[in-house]
């Protein structure tokens, strides 16, 4: 009886062991910190990729997180705070000509993001002329692209307008309700929005540019590259998913774009599939317009080798893999 007993007691303890899942630690997930704009449109793939699961189940957690600032965002990326960013093409091009050796790995929007939201009715940017317009901050994506447009209609930047550095479209089109400045771009997925707030759209072509690059060190890539091959296959699928499936990704775009207003969301959801490249991989003339603008500020960026801030090696290799 006393064995029985033992064998028993003996037995349970082994049971216990073997099949208590929470005694024993899961093999642990690859963490990868990706810095985003504060309203975080570019990183929309990434974030869904999050909430579907789709890194998760590569053994991956994506930590996303908020920062308004390009060179803030490319200091963290520097000392490793981060691992990634998204959205901030600008700062890829700068910090390589201070000898930075960052890269795109993939850019999934490859095209102008903005629309020019104004206080009064204009059909021409001439009209601009002597007014008060609103940007993130000189030198940064959105004053570069608006820089560009304006001279184009024969304003100058710097003497015909008056330029306040304010932040995000969200801050941009809290300006242009209070009457704080008469013009800015905004990002064409909130027109809906904007035309509800009683403003006007100025729709000017949208042209190609490397909007929304994922930017690493080529020395991490180096390191991790089968972790970012996962983060890409995440990626990839992310992007087949919002295309098929739009109630699914109107659920993440309602916390991206902080709004339930659905016909702002319906107009997002529209306006990013047909923008979307399911190629990942920006046009050379998307590239050579993000290079021209940036020589604004840095005369050097105009005769600088595309293939100095690009590697999609990655990316040919999912693809190789999928044939």
């Amino acid at each position: 009886m006393f064995c029985t007993r033992r064998f028993r007691g003996v037995l349970s303890f082994v049971l216990l062991i073997l099949f208590s899942g929470l005694s024993f630690p899961v093999a642990a997930q690859e963490t990868l910190r990706v810095a985003v704009p504060l309203l975080p449109t570019p990183a929309f793939p990434q974030m869904l990729a999050a909430d579907k699961g789709f890194f998760q189940k590569r053994g991956l957690k994506v930590e996303f997180i908020r920062i308004n600032s390009e060179p803030t965002t490319y200091q963290a990326l520097i000392f490793g705070d981060i691992q990634a960013t998204s959205g901030a093409p600008v700062g890829l091009v700068l910090s390589q000509l201070q000898n930075v050796d960052l890269v795109a790995i993939a850019s999934w929007l490859n095209i102008v993001p903005y629309t020019i939201a104004t206080r009064e009715k204009i059909t021409d940017l001439k009209q601009l002329k002597g007014k008060k317009v609103g940007i993130n901050r000189i030198g940064g994506r959105s004053s570069l692209i608006f820089r560009v447009m304006l001279e184009d209609a024969g304003i100058d930047f710097n003497k015909d307008v008056t330029i306040l550095q304010l932040g995000g479209s969200q801050e941009r089109l809290a300006a242009l309700i209070s009457g704080g400045i008469d013009a800015g771009p905004v990002e064409a997925t909130l027109e809906p929005k904007i035309q509800s707030l009683g403003l006007h759209l100025y729709r000017a072509k949208r042209a190609p540019f490397l909007t929304s690059p994922t930017v690493i060190k080529r020395s991490y890539l180096q390191t991790h590259r089968p972790v970012m091959k996962r983060f890409m296959e995440g990626f990839i699928e992310a992007m087949q998913h919002i295309r098929q499936n739009k109630e699914d990704s109107l659920r993440t775009l309602t916390r991206v774009l902080a709004t339930n207003d659905k016909l702002t969301l319906d107009h997002a959801y529209d306006d990013i599939v047909s923008s979307m490249d399911p190629s990942l991989m920006p046009s050379p003339e998307a590239v050579n317009n993000l290079l021209k603008m940036v020589a604004y500020t840095d005369k050097r960026a105009s005769g600088m080798n595309p293939e100095r801030i690009l590697d999609f090696s990655l990316l040919e290799e999912i693809r190789a893999g999928q044939k």
